[in-house]
């Protein structure tokens, strides 16, 4: 007798727990569930269209409903023409940059040239300077040497002359003493000659050294001509700054209007289907407000609520069906995928209060298919989950 008692008290214990085949199984009454979406506006206005209804599906970015843009797209309208305007400043800035750069770039050019070119004169002239003063010195050494050449051979001719008019010497001879008399005149001649030349070289090259110094004022004025083109530019280079600013500022305008006017265009953040529709086309909704609930169907879920001694009999990925009555000895799959870590008092939706007392922990099971959508959030439903044989 006392094993009878024992016998029937665990059938209330676990109401539902064996079947007709004594395998266990875990019966669970709950509901179908899934994610809700609620759509709002975050802008007020005048609803100028609607596009669902309720039980209508939906593609993500779907447009659900309209909200007057009248007002937004004329401010569009004048902020672009603003933007296209401060656009065509900029431009014009950055074309007059651009010139003074070019312009500042083929004077640097110039100066750097005329640098080189003048340091070059300079060095070339003084190096001509030195070459001038050593064949200077050479044609000075020539005249002296001819010079002294030229005296030998003057005493020579006189003396031989006298002696020659005495008959002392020969024709022959004299003509000798004579010639090398004139050759050394003509040396002289030829020495002195080349001297006022070197002095004449040396002299044009001591001008060519000054001119080449002279040079050095046009490249003083040219770098003082540059200077004042760096300071041009760099003041046109402020310019565009200000002027990419300012159009930087009207582009935000811009981007903020169309972002207005884009979120009056209520569309559907998933792939799902509209289950409540709160809005009508002429109503005027406030920022905010919630217009749409969206459900995806094909991710929906059971929950329920299992008995704390049951709990450790069901784990993570387990599988089961659950049953509704809409489709009688229809079985749609389901596999575990949340399993409350902490008990919590049966909800107050569970009829009596003897069950609500009950600790319970909540779990919920993954439907893994939804033929054409004839699973609906709210619905409730049977859950039963095997064990395999006990």
């Amino acid at each position: 007798m006392r094993a009878f008692y024992l016998l029937i008290s665990l059938l209330l214990l676990f109401p539902g727990c064996f079947n007709q085949k004594g395998e266990n199984t875990i019966y669970l009454n709950g509901r179908i569930e899934g994610d809700q979406y609620d759509v709002g506006t975050k802008y007020g206005g005048k609803v100028v269209a609607v596009y669902h209804d309720e039980g209508d599906s939906v593609k993500k970015g779907e447009l659900l409903a309209l909200l007057d843009s009248k007002e937004v797209k004329a401010e569009l309208n004048q902020v672009e023409a603003s933007y296209r305007a401060s656009l065509a400043a900029l431009n014009a800035k950055e074309e007059e940059l651009s010139y003074y750069r070019e312009k500042l770039a083929a004077l640097r050019f110039k100066l750097s040239e005329l640098k080189r070119a003048v340091n070059l004169g300079i060095g070339t002239a003084k190096d001509r300077v030195k070459a001038a003063e050593a064949q200077l010195l050479s044609a000075q050494a020539a005249v002296e040497k001819a010079k002294a050449a030229y005296r030998k051979a003057l005493r020579d001719y006189v003396r031989y002359e006298k002696l020659y008019r005495r008959r002392v010497i020969s024709e022959s001879q004299f003509d000798q003493v004579e010639l090398a008399y004139q050759v050394a005149r003509a040396d002289l001649t030829a020495a002195e000659d080349a001297l006022k030349a070197a002095r004449s070289r040396l002299s044009a090259a001591k001008k060519e050294v000054v001119l080449s110094e002279n040079r050095k004022k046009e490249v003083l004025s040219l770098e003082r001509e540059v200077k004042a083109l760096e300071s041009t530019v760099k003041a046109k280079e402020k310019e565009v700054a200000a002027y990419r600013s300012r159009a930087t500022a009207s582009k935000a305008v811009v981007d903020r209007v169309k972002a207005v006017l884009n979120n009056l265009k209520i569309t559907s953040p998933i792939a799902g289907t509209v289950t409540e529709k709160l809005v009508e086309p002429g109503e005027v909704v406030a920022p905010g407000q919630k217009l749409f609930t969206l459900y995806n169907l094909d991710n929906l879920y059971f929950e329920g609520y299992i008995p704390e001694p049951k709990v450790g009999l069901i784990h993570l990925g387990q599988k089961g069906y659950v049953t509704v009555d809409a489709y009688p000895g229809k079985k749609f799959p389901v596999v575990v995928i949340f399993i409350a870590s902490q008990a919590e008092f049966t909800p107050k939706e569970v009829q009596t209060k003897e069950e609500r007392v009950k600790e319970v922990f909540k779990v919920k099971l993954k439907l893994l298919e939804n033929p054409n959508h004839v699973l609906k959030p709210g619905m409730p439903a049977d859950c039963y989950i095997p064990l395999g044989e006990r």
